[in-house]
């Protein structure tokens, strides 16, 4: 007999409606209650509205919305859309967005985009508890996008 180690996970796909977005975060809290982790939940919700926002907005495909929890306080969530467009930051912070992905990177210990081929991209994000805290002490974070495949954390 084998056992599975490998973390919870739960899965979705939404379709490019902007009803979709409020849809997901319902999907994440109830992920969030199943496996104990409310004490990420604000901020994985922001991470999540951004990046499903974006999947409707800018690739304007169905999205699959990947939750998983790789240790006991830490949130894995990621978008997987049909565009191969990665996401930029905007320069402009006084236009009407743009200012996203620099929510994403406020909120998360680490997050980044890959590639899947000709299929489309995944943008992914690790939402922690330290992390969360440490935004509300300073008002900032260290978190600096990752460059390549997502880091998973076995505990």
């Amino acid at each position: 007999m084998t056992t599975d180690t490998s973390p919870p996970s739960l899965e979705r796909i939404w379709p490019p409606e902007p009803v979709s977005v409020s849809h997901t975060r319902r999907f994440l809290r109830e992920a969030l209650d199943l496996w104990s982790l409310q004490s990420v939940g604000d901020a994985a919700a922001v991470v999540l509205s951004e990046l499903a926002t974006n999947a409707v907005l800018h690739a304007r495909t169905d999205f699959i919305v990947r939750l998983s929890q790789p240790g006991k306080h830490t949130l894995h969530l990621s978008v997987t859309d049909g565009s191969t467009r990665l996401p930029r930051w905007t320069k402009d912070l006084h236009g009407p967005g743009g200012r996203g992905l620099r929510l994403i990177d406020a909120l998360s210990a680490e997050w980044g985009a890959v590639l899947n081929g000709v299929e489309g991209k995944t943008v992914w994000a690790l939402v922690s508890p330290d992390v969360v805290e440490d935004v509300i002490a300073s008002g900032q974070a260290d978190a600096q996008p990752a460059a390549a495949e997502p880091a998973r954390r076995a505990e």
